[in-house]
């Protein structure tokens, strides 16, 4: 069996606003919010899986957004590559699949504060 084949990744989008604030896509789960999260393929790498549940799940033209941080994130329970992209506001869809939403910074930092993170990405 694939070592790979119950490997989880974990992403999340910086969205550019116009007006030069941010927010970031998150999953809502009950009442706390967790980084978008994709176990690997077998026939994939775990970054062509992230990119393949934006595009399918998500409804996100992966070709607007760059990949800007690769780091590790750490639970009690798990450890997982987390890739960091971006995107400029003018370049979203309107509407993204409902399991999904942008949030502001500061509740991004509470995710964050739950997560032992390697190399703390600079945003």
């Amino acid at each position: 069996m694939d070592v790979l084949s119950n490997k989880k990744v974990a992403g999340t989008i910086m969205l550019n606003l116009n007006d030069g604030s941010k927010k970031f896509l998150v999953h809502p789960v009950g009442n706390s919010m967790e980084f978008v999260t994709v176990k690997v393929s077998e026939d994939m790498t775990g970054l062509a899986s992230m990119l393949q549940l934006f595009k399918e799940e998500i409804q996100l033209d992966i070709t607007s957004i760059s990949l800007v941080e690769l780091t590790n994130a750490h639970t009690d329970a798990e450890n997982m590559p987390l890739f960091v992209f971006e995107m400029n506001e003018d370049q979203t869809v309107s509407k993204i699949n409902d399991n999904y939403v942008w949030e502001k910074p500061t509740e991004l930092k509470n995710l964050l504060a739950s997560y032992e993170i390697e190399g703390v990405p600079m945003f």
